[in-house]
Parts: C-alpha cells; sequence; structure tokens
C-alpha cells in the first residue's frame, strides 16, 4: 500500500492538470530530491516489485456491491471523479470509448468520490454516462489508494496489481497507451 501511495503522490507532483478542491494543493517535491531523480523513483516505484491493488467493495448506482477482487483475470482502470470536476466530465467519454473498444477483457470502474447516490445518478443520467459507476461516498477507497485530485486514473493488471497511474485528465490515446501497458 504505501507503494501506491508514493506511486500517486509521485505522479501527482509530475502531473498538475487535475481538478482539486479548494484548499487542496499538490505537493512541491523535497528541496534536496531533483526532477530526475523523481522521475528515476517513479520507474522505480512501477517496473521493481508488483503493486498489489488494495481491494474494495463499493456499492454501484443499482444497489450491487462491486469487489475489486472479483475482476481478478480482467484488466481493470479505476477513474476517480466527481461531478463537479470539469476534467472528470471532459475525459469520461473517452473512458466509456474506451471500455467499448476493449470489452472483451477490460473493466473501467467510475469511482465518485465523496457524493451522495441521489447526485450522481442524477449527474449520470443528465450526462447519459454509462459504465460500472461506483459510490465512495465515505471517500475511503480514495483514501487507501492516496487519490487527493481528480481525476486520478490507475491500471490493474489481471493479477490485481498496480502497473501504472496517472493524476489529471487522460485524452483517448492516453488511455490506450494505459490499457496496452497492463500486462
Amino acid at each position: 500500500m504505501k507503494k501506491i501511495l508514493v506511486l500517486v503522490m509521485i505522479t501527482a507532483m509530475l502531473f498538475v492538470t487535475a481538478c482539486a478542491k479548494k484548499n487542496d494543493t499538490i505537493a512541491d517535491p523535497p528541496n534536496n530530491v531533483s526532477e530526475n531523480e523523481l522521475n528515476n523513483e517513479e520507474e522505480k516505484v512501477t517496473k521493481d516489485e508488483p503493486m498489489m491493488a488494495p481491494d474494495f467493495e463499493l456499492e454501484d448506482l443499482e444497489g450491487n456491491m462491486v469487489k475489486l477482487s472479483s475482476l481478478l483475470g480482467k484488466k481493470v482502470i479505476i477513474n476517480f471523479w466527481a461531478t463537479w470536476c470539469g476534467f472528470c466530465v471532459e475525459e469520461m467519454p473517452d473512458l466509456m470509448k474506451l471500455q467499448e473498444e476493449y470489452k472483451d477483457d477490460l473493466v473501467v470502474l467510475f469511482v465518485n468520490v465523496g457524493e451522495s447516490k441521489e447526485d450522481v445518478k442524477k449527474f449520470v443520467e443528465e450526462e447519459k454516462i454509462t459504465g460500472t459507476i461506483l459510490l465512495d461516498t465515505k471517500q475511503q477507497v480514495a483514501s487507501a489508494y492516496g487519490v487527493r485530485n481528480f481525476p486520478s486514473t490507475l491500471a490493474v493488471n489481471e493479477k490485481g496489481e498496480v502497473v501504472t497511474g496517472r493524476v489529471g485528465k487522460l485524452d483517448y490515446e492516453a488511455m490506450v497507451k494505459m490499457y496496452e501497458m497492463i500486462k
């Protein structure tokens, strides 16, 4: 779990194109660490030992419980988002397109963080969002993954290992590259 937090923190430092609530900031790297060392550390974190994705179980909009470990054997992209985040809303059509394009072996989980089921359901209906929408109303899963800014996206392989992650809006090409990194 510590490695996932380190990965997310390093990624947050390198990519500042994310929505943040008021008073949320992206931390500066320590003074004694160069950007080159950060890049090397990120590479080390993502390539050395496999990092198991913390398991979670969240409710979807239909009231069903979805457990990450039940998706072993499939490639999974976990996207943490909020309705108030403009970048989150902008990237959703591309995430839905990615899910459709790779539906045979990919599951995209749209994890809404901190909002009520009623608000999320209304938003999803208005915006015509399709896919597996999960509710992290108490922000426990986002916290376990070290998510502070939205959107934040992680890729998990068939073994349940985190292989890469990004903070900030992704375009479709970046999403496909993320999918292709899942081995």
